[in-house]
């Protein structure tokens, strides 16, 4: 088939740019910046496997830019297959790139400059291949101007899978069925609910009175998820890297494949634990293995409450349609860009 062809051919990896985030007002400053794709080994759901990644790490680094920086972005592939750097689709409105396509073969490096224009939000980067881009991906965030009193969290909602994630795609592939992971992850964490995970759990700590600027983004390969805080209410003040002119409070967010939305949030609850959940549409069923958590830890005196806290999504068990939700808005976003 031409998509496991194009699969076994090469990695095609979506990389926009490539920063660390500087307090300078100054314009036109360079930096450069490593990245090497390579097989690393983690342990999740009670097992270990290899998974292509970038730094070794899973999700990606988060990466922090500037507008009217520009940078020197190394790229080493130590990967079994060619890989072909894309970059810039939104060329024109974000960055700027001197090439579109980068053929890297295993064993080789290439450097690249790209430019950031004046916009400011949330995008990503990713593989172009499905199975490849199950692990391959990281959040890249742009600001404008100097960071607010806000503190950025990006938080990227990904799957894992215990069988490699290319054989799933290509059972795909052959069955017409859905792709299936065995567990969605915040951060590269299952979270509580899944086997041999609670220890890895990814928590926020956060102080009272404070706001948090959380930079949600969606790398499941097929999956709309939608996302809350167990108590706390979200106001979305942008959309695939751009900021809305009317931001808005809602109970959660509803997030389609490769979305990102800017979410505030304010720590304003009693001190406790709250459950930070991500999750399918699942319907009245009671199958948390479809749901994935991270937690909010308030700092503090305190005896938390055991579990936390659980947020209100929509039809994530048969007591949620029993307790009524009240005020909830989808938001559906675009694509940042068609893949």
């Amino acid at each position: 088939m031409a998509f496991q062809k194009q699969a076994n051919i090469s990695l095609v990896l979506v990389i926009f740019f490539a920063v660390q985030y500087t307090a300078s007002t100054q314009n036109n400053r360079s930096s450069i910046f490593h990245f090497v794709i390579e097989e690393t080994s983690f342990d999740r759901l009670c097992q270990s496997k290899k998974i292509l990644t970038v730094n070794g790490r899973f999700p990606g680094p988060t990466i922090y830019a500037r507008a009217g920086e520009t940078l020197a972005l190394d790229v080493e592939n130590r990967g079994k297959d060619n890989v072909t750097i894309f970059c810039c689709k939104r060329e024109g409105k974000h960055l700027k790139s001197d090439k579109v396509n980068w053929l890297i073969e295993p064993g080789f490096k290439l450097r690249k400059n790209i430019t950031i224009f004046d916009k400011e939000g949330t995008l990503w980067w990713h593989a172009m291949n499905i199975w490849q881009s199950a692990t391959v991906h990281g959040a890249f965030i742009v600001h404008s101007k100097p960071r607010t009193t806000n503190y950025d969290i990006p938080i990227i909602l990904g799957e894992w899978w215990k069988k490699d994630v290319k054989e799933a795609v290509l059972d795909y592939i052959d069955s017409g069925s859905d792709i299936n992971s065995d567990a969605f992850t915040v951060n590269g964490q299952p979270g509580d609910f899944y086997p041999c995970s609670n220890n890895g759990t990814f928590r926020v700590v956060v102080n009272t009175g404070k706001s948090y600027l959380l930079r949600v983004v969606n790398a499941a390969t097929s999956k709309i998820l939608y996302f809350g805080i167990a108590r706390h209410n979200l106001t979305v003040v942008a959309m695939d890297g751009s900021a809305i002119t009317k931001p808005f409070t809602t109970d959660y967010v509803k997030l389609s494949i490769q979305q990102s939305a800017d979410c505030i949030f304010e720590a304003n609850q009693q001190p406790d634990y709250y459950y930070m959940v991500a999750g399918t549409n699942v319907g009245q069923t009671d199958d948390m293995n479809k749901t994935t958590t991270a937690i909010i830890e308030y700092q503090g005196n305190y005896t938390p409450s055991s579990p936390p806290l659980l947020p209100h999504l929509p039809n994530l068990s048969p007591n949620y349609y029993k307790s009524g939700l009240v005020g909830l808005i989808e938001v559906q976003l675009s694509l940042p860009c068609k893949l």
